[in-house]
């Protein structure tokens, strides 16, 4: 759910950014911007690690080889955690566009083939292999790697999230929340039962769609009476957690303590390491830090 959810999170706000602002097209100039600098930033920090995977899983592959894997990891699919930040820019790009020719319609149409394409790599995958719509799967390994992608993720769910925002689209807390309660029961007995060695495809990859909705239309049907202040302290502490969590997790807790280790402990380690980072960076007050954790100046 949590992919999703951002991504909504995200389409929501820029739609009220885009929709606030006097001049879009510089709005949208500096909303890339902002998003192709750190994407950069951080796949200059991540490019040693990189090649050092690369050459350790293909000791005997070509320098050409190398080159096409790190054109594809940095300019197709990214690479750890900000390969969300790259989707993004693909999908504000594609929802600005469709905004200024005022094609709603034809957004619903790229978030519905969309979401069609993630379920047929997440969750028929089996079932389609060995078929014709196999390749279509194919491509988008080959271009891609996986389904965290701007196609099959960031355009449908940005473009859920700007609709609602749009639309002004909303949900009584309770309903939503009696509806999510619901499937998350039958999710859980899904995963239970191991439904999936049964029918053949994954459930729980469908049902995510509909609770990640319905848990973004629980999140904004509620008033918290908070500071501009401690907002944008929540706002650059997620930050920090988001660009962080994984080097604590797989950089530190895996490499010493081994990838079976408690599941709650890494997480624990993660967040507690991502808030000391925070505070540290937010006292020092150093720019480049500041920078690379999208913190405010």
């Amino acid at each position: 759910m949590a992919v999703p959810f951002f991504f909504i999170v995200s389409g929501f706000f820029f739609e009220k950014g885009l929709s606030k602002s006097k001049n879009k097209k510089s709005f949208l100039f500096n909303y890339e911007k902002k998003l192709l600098f750190l994407y950069l930033f951080w796949q200059i920090v991540n490019l040693p690690g990189n090649i050092f995977i690369y050459v350790s899983k293909y000791p005997d592959a070509s320098v050409f080889k190398y080159i096409l894997l790190l054109f594809r990891s940095i300019f197709l699919c990214g690479n750890g955690v900000v390969w969300y930040i790259l989707a993004m820019c693909e999908a504000a790009a594609v929802i600005y566009f469709l905004h200024k020719i005022s094609a709603q319609k034809c957004l619903c149409v790229l978030i519905f083939a969309g979401l069609l394409l993630l379920l047929g790599y997440d969750a028929f995958s089996e079932i389609l292999s060995g078929t014709a719509y196999s390749y279509i799967n194919k491509g988008f390994y080959v271009v891609f790697s996986w389904s965290n992608n701007f196609i099959m993720k960031a355009v449908p769910f940005m473009g859920i999230g700007y609709l609602i925002s749009a639309k002004g689209l909303k949900s009584s807390f309770k309903i939503s929340l009696l509806i999510f309660a619901l499937i998350s029961v039958f999710s859980v007995l899904v995963y239970l039962f191991d439904l999936k060695s049964i029918v053949n495809f994954d459930v729980n990859i469908i049902l995510n769609i509909p609770l990640s909705i319905l848990f973004f239309l629980m999140a904004v049907s509620i008033n918290f009476n908070i500071s501009a202040k401690k907002s944008i302290a929540m706002r650059e502490l997620s930050s920090s957690i988001y660009f962080l969590h994984t080097y604590f997790i797989y950089n530190l807790m895996d490499r010493f303590f081994g990838v079976e280790f408690s599941s709650i402990i890494k997480v624990l380690v993660a967040l507690g390491g991502s808030i000391i980072a925070y505070i540290i960076v937010k006292k020092t007050n150093i720019r480049l830090f500041k920078f690379a954790l999208n913190i405010s100046k």
